[in-house]
């Protein structure tokens, strides 16, 4: 009895703060995907170091957009956060959208900004 007492009381102790923020995994996931990216285009890390770290990364965001694609709240939401994610879903699905295209994360996010191999490497560097 008390045990089950308990249990309800956490219940409703934990419920008004997890409704509070329902985009909380969206922006979660955001910050992972920009992890990710920040990670591969770091010069300052040699390639295990990178390696390793986009692996755990990776891992992480697999989970994530896991959870915010079965998010009822997110996916519910009106916010404009959550309509531009489901809008651009290759680029916030990254994870999910590679590997449906066979495509390693970057491969992919290069291809979705049309960036390429020679036009980064034509770019100059510069103020605008």
């Amino acid at each position: 009895m008390k045990i089950s007492l308990l249990i309800a009381t956490l219940a409703i102790l934990i419920s008004p703060n997890t409704s509070a923020n329902s985009l909380f995994s969206l922006e979660n996931l955001e910050r992972e995907r920009a992890a990710l990216l920040s990670t591969q285009l770091d010069s300052s890390l040699d390639l295990n170091q990178r390696q390793q770290k986009v692996q755990t990364i990776y891992r992480r965001l697999v989970d994530i957009e896991r959870m915010v694609l079965r998010d009822d709240r997110v996916t519910a939401s009106h916010s404009q956060l959550a309509q531009n994610a489901f809008n651009k879903y290759e680029l916030t699905f990254l994870v999910h959208s590679s590997a449906e295209k066979n495509l390693p994360p970057m491969s992919h996010w290069m291809s979705e900004m049309q960036l390429t191999s020679s036009g980064i490497l034509s770019a100059k560097a510069g103020h605008r």
